[in-house]
Order: structure tokens, then C-alpha cells, then sequence
């Protein structure tokens, strides 16, 4: 794929961000819906997309790149992990403020941008290899995320609910989507049809919620947080282009070298929001992150799919 078909892809889901953006400023989308949709598209339509991507045929070759992704994932999250224990120690920041930033840095969009990203350089094989990326991820987040955002927390720490890690719609979806890899079991055209036709739902309805999470704060409040900037660059600079740097040196290429940059550079999970609320760790402050780190990514993920 050629830089500009990249590039065009990009663009046009940055228009749709902007439409979400717009349709929620015009009272189109409120609230309410937007939680709905966030909902479908996390626990209905990208499940589908991920059982529908990884329709192929079984080879030892994709496997063993399965196997590599898996670790690759790993080995990055392990970076973004010690990062996001220097960089709050850096700015200062031991309250939990500090540990939205820590959270931020260890936690990227995957869902709302990374999947919809990934489909549009490298189609379904990305998706496959990005949802099994995504593995350690899911159990990072009701794990090391929780501890987080509980540590300074004025709540009681809750336990691991080890159902959260496992029942978790996209696990689920990665756990039947590689089982049928695995035994070259072909799902009947109807059902593979109607997965596909949900699963293309996931881009244009993901960039739909990002937009109108945009939309849901004044830009003025955003920026009056100079910590949140520098947050925001080792976000969607720092860490993926330490990623590329040592991938890159390791001999990674192709979708290998790819799917690991792209994730590293999304912008802060929208679930930043969502744990920082529930655990009453700094929820305003974890907004105005979410807020700043997805628009400015409209601007570093073309740069970043230009270097790859």
C-alpha cells in the first residue's frame, strides 16, 4: 500500500471524526447515545470484525507470526510500563494525577482508533494480528490498570474479578476467531456474510464516538493542563518511535514491525475516563488527557504511517 493510499485512508477517518464532532455539538448525539454506541461497537460490532479477519487458512508460517505478535506485544507494553513509571516521578506529579499519566502511558486506544487504524493499512491480517496484540492488553487493564488507578484512590481497592479479564467481549471474540485458525474451520457463507456486514461497522461508528467524546468539553479547558502536552507527545511520539527504533534494530518487519508502531502511537485509551470515574482517581483530569492526546493523534498517525 502506497503512502498516499495510507494517507487517504487516514483522512477519511479523520473526517469522521470531525462529523462526530459535529453532530454532537448540534445536540444530534448527547450523552446518552454516545455511551450506547461505545457500548455496540466494543461488545457487538468489533467481535465480529475480529472473528470475521481471522477467516484464513491454517499455515505454520502464520501461527509462528502469531506466536511473535503475542510476544512483541509484550515486550512493548513492557516499555510503555516502565515509562509511565519515570515520566509522572519527572513531572512531579504523585497524586493521582500521577496515576491518570501512568495509566495513560501504559494504555493505548485500541478500540476506537487502533483497530480502525490497523484495518485501514493492512485490512484483515492487520485486524488478526492486532487482536491477538491486543491479548495482553485486556488483561493488563483489570489488572495493573485497576492497581493504578486505585493507588491513591479514596475508595477501598477492589479485587481482581478474573471474569472481567476473561468474559471481556473481545477476548472472547480472539478466542473463537483463532480456535476456527486453528482447525481451518470455514464459518457458512450467511454467518461469515452478516459478521462482515456488522464488523464494517466498527470505523465509521468508532470515529463517530471519538468525534463526539471531542465534542463533550470546551477546547479551552483542554490546554490549561501543560503536563498533559508533554504526556501527550510521549504518547503518540516518544513511545512509538522508541518501538520503531528497537524493533526495527531486533530485524522486524512488515506487519510485525507495524501493528507494535502503530498501537504504540494511539492515543490514550478512552477507558482512561472511564477507570478514572469509577475509581474517583482524577476523572476531569483524565478527560482533558483523552481529549488532547486523540486530537493531536489526528495529526502524528499520518506522520507515523509515513515512516512505516
Amino acid at each position: 500500500m502506497t503512502f498516499m493510499t495510507v494517507f487517504n485512508q487516514i483522512a477519511i477517518l479523520s473526517l469522521m471524526i470531525i462529523v462526530g464532532y459535529g453532530v454532537m455539538k448540534f445536540g444530534i448525539l448527547n450523552d446518552q447515545l454516545n455511551k450506547g454506541l461505545s457500548s455496540l461497537v466494543l461488545k457487538v460490532t468489533l467481535p465480529a470484525m475480529i472473528v470475521k479477519s481471522m477467516q484464513f487458512d491454517f499455515s505454520r508460517e502464520v501461527l509462528l507470526t502469531s506466536f511473535k505478535m503475542i510476544l512483541l506485544s509484550l515486550f512493548v507494553h513492557g516499555i510503555a510500563i516502565l515509562t509511565s513509571y519515570i515520566v509522572p516521578k519527572l513531572l512531579k506529579e504523585q497524586s493521582t494525577k500521577g496515576d491518570v499519566i501512568q495509566f495513560m502511558l501504559v494504555f493505548s486506544n485500541v478500540g476506537y482508533m487502533g483497530y480502525p487504524v490497523i484495518y485501514a493499512i493492512y485490512g484483515d491480517m492487520g485486524v488478526f494480528y492486532a487482536a491477538l496484540f491486543n491479548i495482553p492488553f485486556n488483561v493488563l487493564i483489570w489488572t495493573l490498570g485497576v492497581t493504578i488507578m486505585t493507588r491513591h484512590s479514596h475508595r477501598e481497592s477492589n479485587k481482581l474479578d478474573y471474569r472481567k479479564v476473561l468474559m471481556n467481549p473481545g477476548i472472547i471474540a480472539v478466542g473463537l476467531g483463532f480456535t476456527l485458525f486453528l482447525l481451518s474451520i470455514k464459518i457458512p457463507y450467511v454467518v461469515y456474510d452478516t459478521l462482515h456486514g456488522i464488523g464494517e461497522m466498527t470505523v465509521p461508528l468508532s470515529m463517530l464516538v471519538v468525534g463526539s467524546m471531542l465534542g463533550e468539553m470546551p477546547l479551552r479547558e483542554v490546554f490549561n493542563e501543560k503536563k498533559l502536552i508533554v504526556v501527550s507527545v510521549i504518547r503518540l511520539i516518544v513511545l512509538p518511535l522508541i518501538t520503531l527504533i528497537v524493533l526495527s534494530f531486533m530485524g522486524f518487519e512488515g506487519m510485525l514491525l507495524g501493528v507494535p508502531v502503530v498501537i504504540a502511537g494511539m492515543p490514550a485509551a478512552a477507558n482512561t475516563a472511564v477507570f478514572s470515574t469509577l475509581y474517583d482517581a482524577a476523572p476531569h483530569f483524565a478527560s482533558k488527557g483523552v481529549f488532547i492526546t486523540t486530537l493531536l493523534s489526528m495529526i502524528t498517525i499520518p506522520l507515523l504511517s509515513m515512516l512505516l
